[in-house]
């Protein structure tokens, strides 16, 4: 049931991200009603239910009869396949953790949502580079805005949590200041990783620009660097390391195979936006264990 419900949200997410990405590339705003890229007919609440009405339509606008783009219907399912393994991921190994109504389960539910959120921007992302070449601001800050205020959220709510465990307990007022550093310790423990995370993406940031300037721009943009923060803020720290480290290894591996192809060239540039998608969705499911096998290459 787990997968299956993360099935369902995710092609919903698929539809909205696939549709919303198209609509910044033609310089449209997100929230407008869906349309046929052939006829322009505005699309009816029925000719919307994600893969359903594809396969329902065999594929074909219901008012030109001209073909659907199958990248949609790919999109939706690819999304849902990423939140179906999210949903597992995260509900499965806290599975008794969820069972009752709890401060913890606040905080895996906020996980979830925020975790789908990253999922919806790196697939933008991924489309709006693929199609313009360009990761443009209308993504990236409300992304980062959205970023650091889960951050602080999740921190405070866990900052609450501990206060609550510590006045609970039979000893808890010895634990507080001014007689011990116990909580205050704790406290550190719970925020540095909001200021773990923002170096992280000025790290990223940083390492993104520098390529920049050494290389005149050639094989990357000011957007990259701008996602480079976003996925250092979301990611922290070993996590951005290993997303950015695939990135390039994906971004090699189909360079190479579409120079094979003679599709491209040596020299030529590809975005590398959807690599960097890529590498964070690759991070977000599998986080622990890509970073043992990372740190093991070493």
């Amino acid at each position: 049931m787990t997968a299956v419900a993360g099935f369902i949200f995710g092609i919903i997410l698929g539809s909205f991200s696939k549709a919303a990405a198209g609509r910044v590339v033609a310089n449209e705003t997100i929230w407008g009603r869906s349309y046929c890229p052939q006829c322009k007919k505005t699309l009816r609440w029925y000719d919307l239910f994600p893969v359903i009405s594809f396969l329902f339509l065999k594929g074909r606008c219901r008012y030109c009869n001209k073909a659907i783009p199958k990248e949609d219907f790919a999109a939706e399912v690819v999304i849902g396949i990423i939140i179906s393994l999210l949903f597992i991921s995260v509900f499965i190994p806290q599975f008794w953790s969820i069972s009752t109504l709890s401060l913890n389960t606040l905080l895996i539910i906020i996980e979830v949502i925020f975790k789908s959120f990253v999922v919806v921007v790196a697939a933008m992302i991924f489309w709006v580079d693929l199609k313009s070449g360009l990761i443009p601001n209308i993504i990236t800050y409300p992304a980062a805005v959205v970023s650091f205020l889960y951050l602080v959220l999740i921190s405070a709510i866990k900052s609450w949590s501990s206060y609550q465990s510590v006045i609970q307990s039979t000893f808890g007022q010895y634990l507080l200041p001014p007689y011990s550093d116990f909580f205050t310790d704790r406290l550190w423990r719970i925020w540095s990783m909001l200021f773990i995370n923002f170096l992280s993406g000025l790290g990223a940031a940083s390492v993104f620009a520098l390529l920049i300037i050494i290389t005149r721009g050639r094989g990357m943009g000011w957007g990259d660097v701008k996602y480079a923060f976003l996925l250092g803020l979301i990611l922290g720290f070993p996590g951005t390391v290993v997303a950015i480290f695939l990135a390039f290894l994906f971004g090699a591996v189909v360079s190479l195979f579409l120079i094979s192809l003679r599709k491209k060239s040596f020299g030529q540039t590809i975005p590398f936006g959807p690599f960097l998608s890529l590498g964070a969705l690759s991070v977000l499911l599998w986080g622990e264990n890509l970073i043992s096998w990372y740190l093991n290459l070493f």
